[in-house]
């Protein structure tokens, strides 16, 4: 059995612990540890209650051993013994001494490959980057996509991020059926915790305004990863994000030019063929009238919106709902549990 631990127990590290719980059959690996800088009643209480997911269905108590912080989380016939930290600096983590397979590094800060790093000076094997990278990485992956080509020497992974994972499949599979010539992205999304509640200084000038009360452009991680995953994309491709004021689920409104002539109807029935068969694992549509919260808690990586698809000449768009949390959280999963 794999041993994992999760370095930041933030929205997504939360999540994806909460995330195994609910399908704890489907993974033959076990979270042994977390690390993060808050103290353990508070890392306790936000992973017990979340306002985006609701309650956690089952118990978590804290034990003391040889001076030692353990988290006992159950739910159904489910548990875990779980070791916690609050170390800053991840080289001085127990990595080795606990025999770390992988670390899911899930703070946001760790993205560069001398950062990870750390995690593997520290005895871990393997990390993934919960985000998209800041530099090289050994494997940048879109589960469903190229999960397959990692290597056994690949160390420093990067899951890219929750945008790059819904976009990369669509933009695939319309470009395998049509050849995709140009295109343009965007995305709409949730705020984030990088953003400000109110007014307050920010790298960038948008994202520094109040996030519940304007809708913010902003610029997307999601296309520079898509490149590096799909390189011949490079120069065809742009896009941008657009953050709005609710705290879950984002889209993607995808527009290009097709290479060949394409009919909205025929459009559609690729992307319900790829839903049923070969993307069946991460992605699924839908043909009903729905909204953004409908689609909070969606294990997916993509919904498309059938009713959104329009096409004129050679010009299309289609639209996918994911829920920018949930679904992450389990494609880091399915990531893990392809390594075992």
């Amino acid at each position: 059995m794999q041993r994992v631990a999760i370095n930041g127990f933030g929205r997504i590290g939360r999540n994806v612990l909460r995330a195994w719980f609910e399908n704890p059959k489907d993974f033959h690996f076990d979270i042994v540890a977390i690390n993060d800088i808050a103290d353990v009643e508070t890392l306790i209480h936000l992973f017990k209650y979340d306002t985006t997911h609701g309650r956690f269905q089952g118990k978590v108590e804290v034990l003391w051993e040889n001076e030692q912080i353990f988290l006992h989380i159950s739910a159904g016939l489910a548990q875990l013994k779980v070791k916690v930290f609050c170390q800053e600096n991840p080289e001085l983590l127990p990595w080795n001494d606990l025999n770390i397979d992988v670390v899911l590094e899930c703070t946001g800060l760790f993205r560069s490959r001398e950062a990870a790093t750390k995690h593997i000076t520290a005895g871990a094997k393997r990390v993934i980057i919960g985000a998209a990278p800041f530099d090289s990485v050994d494997a940048a992956i879109v589960y469903g996509v190229n999960h397959h080509e990692v290597k056994s020497t690949d160390q420093i992974i990067s899951s890219v991020s929750c945008t790059t994972q819904a976009l990369v499949p669509l933009v695939k599979i319309i470009d395998d059926a049509f050849g995709i010539d140009t295109a343009l992205m965007t995305e709409i999304h949730a705020v984030t915790a990088d953003q400000s509640v109110l007014d307050h200084a920010h790298r960038d000038l948008r994202r520094a305004r109040a996030s519940g009360q304007n809708i913010i452009p902003t610029t997307s991680s999601a296309l520079g990863a898509l490149k590096q995953v799909m390189p011949k994309m490079a120069d065809r491709m742009d896009g941008y994000s657009i953050r709005v004021p609710t705290i879950n689920v984002a889209a993607i409104d995808l527009t290009f030019i097709s290479q060949s002539h394409i009919t909205a109807h025929k459009l559609n029935e690729v992307l319900v063929k790829a839903a049923r068969h070969d993307y069946a694992e991460i992605m699924d549509v839908t043909d009903e009238p729905l909204v953004s919260s409908d689609f909070n808690h969606s294990p997916y990586s993509l919904v498309v919106d059938l009713n959104q698809t329009m096409v004129v000449g050679h010009q299309a768009k289609v639209f996918a709902w994911y829920d920018n949390e949930w679904g992450y959280a389990n494609r880091l999963l399915d990531l893990c549990e392809s390594f075992t």
